[in-house]
């Protein structure tokens, strides 16, 4: 559970749109109590070389689900409890997106440093698995 007597609070975007992720990572440090210890972020980029093409140019993501905010919200669900976490924050980019480009934000926070990093990874394990979304690569 999170903060006594709070339930934790979940948050989930998607867009098309590039993010700025020192931008949202302060607004979500900003609200959060005393009783949070640790705050782990992930900001995951479109690295290079690719997985199956080397150089490519661009990749896409897309939805494998009809309501990617309810599948990365119930994903969230499971953390919070699993991991005893205050709050998440979870932004995925959707479209066509760059070399470079961030793709992923992943935001946690706990009471302990334990569960915020654990929850962190595990999150980002779980929506790298592409149930939800697909990354492809292009030439």
């Amino acid at each position: 559970m999170g903060e006594i007597g709070r339930k934790p609070e979940i948050e989930v975007t998607v867009t098309s749109e590039p993010f700025a992720a020192e931008e949202l990572y302060a607004r979500f440090a900003g609200r959060e109590g005393p009783a949070t210890g640790t705050i782990v972020m992930h900001h995951g980029r479109v690295k290079v070389p690719g997985k199956l093409v080397p150089d490519f140019s661009h990749v896409t993501l897309d939805a494998l689900v009809e309501d990617v905010v309810d599948a990365l919200r119930r994903v969230a669900g499971d953390a919070t409890w699993k991991f005893h976490l205050h709050r998440i924050f979870i932004l995925h980019r959707l479209g066509s997106v760059g070399p470079g480009d961030g793709v992923l934000l992943v935001i946690c926070s706990s009471a302990t440093r334990r569960e915020a990093f654990a929850a962190c990874a595990w999150l980002v394990d779980e929506i790298k698995q592409e149930k939800i979304i697909a990354l492809r690569e292009w030439p």
